[in-house]
């Protein structure tokens, strides 16, 4: 489906390896690096999980979600694990092995779907839909049992009929299946077989109902001057149309599909083709049937109904020659101007970049309020959410129109992937959502030039999904799954944000140009159809053929081993400084190395496009080698660089890999830098201080390398870049809050990000830039954060000036408020706390409770957890997550909450809260802490109630993180501290470059016994092997988890 709730999506905390046990487990963090503020909505969508194993048992799957799958989904976090939970349930009425899939024996031709739900019965409690369907099958395998999907419905037994097509006659129908429960599937058999070629129309009644799950045919309301409205829509994918009508719910049988839907005639109803008429329902007085045209051929999963009061606001004409409608709530028409605007120029754009026209004669997009994804492709009728579709421009922050823009270009971008040519099955789903998440970009770009969103990608996308896909339960993009539940675990970050990055390395590989004849010559080949991964490659192949374009090796073996291979390299380059060569080697790049990968029997080697520029050689005239699959190194014989030229391997950090350099080319590039760092392309600047400080952090690469790269931002006024290495500081600031370097680590940012905010500075203009603004809000966080005056003494002004009128939304810009309010409150007093908790008393406006939170006096943190326990206090026990989590992640709050969850146990417990926030509260302390005294607390905490925290996978979770925390600081404060005291002291040795940290798991058995951090003896000024070793107990993985924390929340 779509993309992205982006700004909401930081999940990569939890992302990279949060087991989601007893509970949901929601980090974050806002735009002030150091802590994590999170809305309860937020919280919710960015929950990352882990699906349970498949059914068989014979391989673990971890899960990791897409930033932007929620946005573009099927259903809300709550909704998976009710889906996970239901199929639980089942399984143990499921034979082992039992296929979920249907036989393949008849194929459907055309459907005939009439439904007539009840939505003016819905505030009755009346919740159903009559249904009748009508299917024409071809039989391509004799067979007696026509088997079709069908899910929660009441099927009338005795409405079943097959008819003949040939003959015109019945055929005896002489017993009938339903293994709805189990398999999802009911199964018609009758008297004698079905022949080979010939067509049969099946037909029955049943009755579904409209239920309030986000998906299949379902409930939504909103208020409208105080009345409660309710609409009927749909969300079918991926297995969920058979939840609304019996039907062949599988993405290679495609129909043509004919729609009546009946409606009340004060409603609408709207479908994916235009309507043809209206007539009235015999019978019922009052209501009306709508037809729709039949549909051209397309998969279950993108049909879609929407029976409501809606209006429809059409688009002004000669944009395209498509209409192009708005459906919405009537009081919501004033704000629909902006996606009228782009929503018809991104669908001619994508019509000129196929050299493909758009099929339908209508789009409609229609603004749900109850939607559990950001939007949904149905063909010819999108669904959104309301907020990833209708924006103020006026009001609304810069993020919120890039995210309508963003959402609005995945969408139509399925037009074309996903609908006009949808993959063969679902394991495959990243060639619609990878394709996707590439085109998002570039259709934003067609109407937002000023966003940069080629910039953009490596810190939204890319960046990302390496944190992502560096573990051992990464997966492949393409891998096996059946069932329901395997299906929906598909819809993660290696599907879209890596899926996108393999795309645009494609891209790269062929040159943009073959790229685009290539996807013209793959979406005609397949239109109306379904493909596979090879029929893109193959239509990559035959347009690289016809253009002269020299590849090492056919695209299908150069970009399989990125799609069936989980992980990336990093690419080690040793430059040969006498000769001008150099040896490029490549390894698969982990942020830890258990012992089970010794067992893994996968060689983990890529096709590896090498591309580079150097001092002489700009972007454009980049060079490119080839690393093949089969060697684990090359020899470059001559880079055509001399030795006092600087190298720079993925050119643009278009491919998808890190890389490590050796000494002296580090010390090269860093020199640039600091003399001329616009020499280097903003992306690749942001390469390296991503790469840089990865993998120091991993111990391939003294600290001091990043440092020292880091001293030029100083001079560094462009968003990517320093976007690119805020999580890196992040990790390290909190980390060193109470280290004896702490004042030098402060002293040291202050002094990069004072003339960074100097640049961009506190006041807004409306002839802003879009990365101008969002430069803005990271340099106002770490502005703010760090005390520089001009920051903290503007946001108190506005503060003080929204305190005197807190009713005029103009005071505070929307790119501002949160840095402004939680300022306002970190350097106020009790006046300016019990302002902000009144406002989000009596507008229940979240950013107030998280201002609150970032209070530094410690009675006044106390005393929000007290009232939190309280039912009456005005905390809203959706927003209990946001509170304890923000509370716990200021450095203050940290210890308090800490504190009262130990000695408040009891009474939490006996509060409205109960046990099943507790989970939860231990998780959020535990990213903060570094100390062996606060793990024995942990420890003994768990040991305490291991009844409730004992068997939890997520409490287990920040139990490695504090370990890992330990190990950090033993390891890296003093290496640290000592570059901070003396920037120009020796580097450590170089000795343990370029290699991979192998992580011996710390003993944090969960049983109720205490456990204790085996000390490492560590020279922190120098790295020898022995201390490489030692960094063997260094778990990078979790290290990282806490480190990205916040990297993402505002993009």
């Amino acid at each position: 489906m779509a993309l992205f709730q982006r700004g909401l999506i930081i999940g990569l905390v939890l992302a990279i390896c949060v087991v989601v046990s007893n509970g949901s487990v929601h980090l974050g963090r806002d735009d002030i690096l150091g802590t994590a503020y999170l809305t309860d909505s937020e919280l919710d969508m960015m929950e990352p999980r882990i699906v349970a194993e498949p059914e068989d048992g014979s391989t673990t799957w971890w899960y990791t979600p897409s930033r932007k799958a929620h946005m573009h989904k099927h259903r809300y976090s709550s909704a998976i694990r009710n889906l996970q939970n239901e199929y639980n349930k089942k399984k143990n009425q499921i034979k082992q092995g039992e296929d979920m899939r249907l036989p393949g024996d008849i194929i459907p031709i055309t459907y005939n779907v009439q439904m007539l739900p009840f939505v003016e019965l819905i505030a009755s409690g009346n919740y159903t839909t009559d249904g009748y369907v009508e299917i024409v099958v071809e039989c391509v395998r004799a067979t007696q049992n026509i088997s079709i999907n069908s899910a929660e419905l009441d099927i009338k037994k005795s409405t079943i009929s097959i008819l003949d097509l040939e003959t015109n006659s019945p055929m005896a129908v002489v017993n009938f299946f339903d293994e709805q429960l189990s398999r999802e599937i009911v199964t018609i058999q009758t008297a004698v077989q079905l022949v080979v070629g010939k067509r049969y129309k099946i037909s029955m009644n049943f009755i579904s109902t409209l239920n309030d799950e986000l998906r299949g045919f379902y409930r939504s309301s909103y208020v409208d001057g105080g009345e409660r409205k309710w609409l009927a829509v749909t969300q079918f994918e991926s297995t969920d149309a058979r939840r609304a009508f019996p039907c062949f719910d599988e993405p290679s049988m495609k129909a043509n599909f004919t729609v009546t839907l009946g409606r009340k005639e004060t409603m609408t109803a709207v479908s994916n083709m235009v309507q043809t008429k209206s007539g009235p329902i015999s019978g019922m007085p009052g209501y009306v049937w709508d037809y729709f045209a039949p549909s051209v051929k397309m998969s279950s999963y993108l049909v879609a109904f929407l029976v409501s009061d809606f209006i429809n606001i059409p688009a002004k004409p000669g944009v395209s020659n498509v209409q192009f409608r708005i459906w919405a709530r009537a009081n919501a028409a004033n704000i629909t101007s902006y996606a009228l605007d782009i929503g018809p120029q991104i669908l001619e754009y994508y019509e000129s970049y196929f050299n493909i026209d758009y099929p339908l004669a209508k789009q409609d997009m229609a603004a749900i309020p109850d939607f559990a994804a950001g939007a949904m492709e149905n063909w010819g009728l999108i669904t959104y959410r309301e907020q990833d579709l209708l924006i103020d421009t006026e009001t609304a922050s810069a993020r919120q129109k890039q995210r309508v823009a963003i959402v609005m270009a995945h969408e139509l971008a399925h037009q074309w992937f996903g609908d006009l040519v949808t993959m063969d099955w679902w394991n495959a789903i990243w060639l619609n959502e990878g394709f996707a998440s590439y085109m998002e970009f570039i259709g934003t770009d067609s109407v937002e030039p000023d966003f940069k969103m080629n910039d953009q990608f490596v810190v939204e996308n890319l960046q990302y999904v390496f944190g992502v896909d560096a573990l051992e339960t990464s997966r492949p993009i393409n891998i096996e799954v059946n069932t329901p539940a395997e299906i929906s675990s598909l819809f993660d970050a290696i599907s879209y944000e890596k899926g996108s990055c393999v795309v645009r390395m494609c891209a790269d590989m062929l040159g943009i140009e073959t790229f685009k004849h290539g996807l013209t010559r793959y979406l005609s080949k397949n239109a109306y159809g379904n493909a596979q991964q090879d029929d893109l490659w193959q239509a990559m192949q035959e347009q690289a053929d016809e253009e002269g374009v020299v590849l090492p090796a056919t695209v299908k073996e150069i970009l399989d081993t990125w799609t069936y291979k989980m992980g990336y390299p990093v690419i080690t380059v040793t430059r040969d400084y006498a000769t001008g060569g150099a040896l490029v080697s490549q390894k698969r790049f982990l942020l830890r190395k258990s012992n089970a990968s010794e067992i893994d029997p996968t060689v983990y080697q890529w096709w590896v496009p090498l591309t580079y520029v150097h001092s002489k050689v700009n972007i454009n005239e980049k060079l490119t080698e080839w690393l093949s699959k089969d060697d684990a190194s090359v020899s470059l014989s001559d880079l055509n660089a001399s030795a006092d030229d600087w190298v720079i391997f993925n050119a643009d950090q278009q491919n998808y890999y890190r890389v490590a350099y050796d000494k002296a080319n580090y010390g090269l590039i860093t020199a640039q830098l600091m003399d001329d760092h616009q020499r280097i392309v903003p992306n690749n600047r942001a390469q390296l201080l991503d790469d840089t400080f990865i993998l120091a952090s991993v111990h391939m690469i003294p600290y001091k390398r990043a440092l020292d790269m880091s001293l030029y931002l100083a001079q560094e006024k462009e968003y990517v870049p320093w976007n690119a290495v805020l999580a890196e500081f992040n990790y390290i600031d909190s980390m060193l809050h109470n280290a004896a370097s702490n004042p030098d680590w402060t002293v040291y940012l202050t002094s990069l990000v004072t003339p960074y905010y100097n640049h961009v500075g506190f006041q807004e203009s409306k002839t802003d830039a879009q990365l101008t603004i969002y430069a803005r809000s990271d340099a106002m966080s770490w502005a703010c954060r760090l005390k520089i005056k001009d920051c903290v003494d503007n946001a108190k002004s506005k503060y003080a000036e929204l305190m005197d009128d807190p009713d005029n939304s103009a005071i505070l810009s929307a790119n501002q408020k949160s840095v402004i309010l939680r300022t306002g409150v970190e350097n106020g007093g009790q006046v300016e706390w019990d302002f902000a908790f009144s406002q989000y008393t009596s507008k229940y406006d979240t950013s107030f409770l998280i201002a609150a939170t970032c209070s530094k006096d410690a009675t006044r943190l106390y005393n929000l957890l007290e009232m939190m326990l309280d039912s009456e206090s005005g905390i809203r026990q959706s927003d209990v997550n946001t509170l304890f989590n923000n509370v716990a992640s200021n450095p203050l709050g940290n210890i308090i909450a800490t504190d009262f969850l130990v000695n408040r146990w009891n009474d939490i417990e006996q509060s409205w809260l109960g046990t099943r926030y507790f989970v939860n509260f231990f998780r959020y302390v535990c990213n903060r802490q570094n100390t062996q005294k606060q793990l024995d607390t942990l420890l003994k905490l768990r040991t305490d109630h291991f009844e409730i925290l004992g068997n939890s996978n997520t409490v287990q979770q920040g139990i490695d993180i504090v370990t890992e925390n330990i190990v950090w600081m033993e390891l890296h404060q003093d290496e640290i501290g000592i570059w901070l005291a003396d920037p120009s002291a020796t580097e450590p040795s170089p000795s343990t470059e370029a290699t991979t940290p192998t992580t011996t798991p710390t003993s944090t058995t969960q049983s109720p016994s205490s456990t204790t951090i085996t000390q490492t003896s560590t020279t922190q000024a120098t790295t020898t092997p022995s201390a490489a070793s030692g960094i063997g107990k260094m778990n990078a993985a979790l290290i990282l988890v806490v480190m990205l924390l916040g990297k993402f929340i505002v993009h």
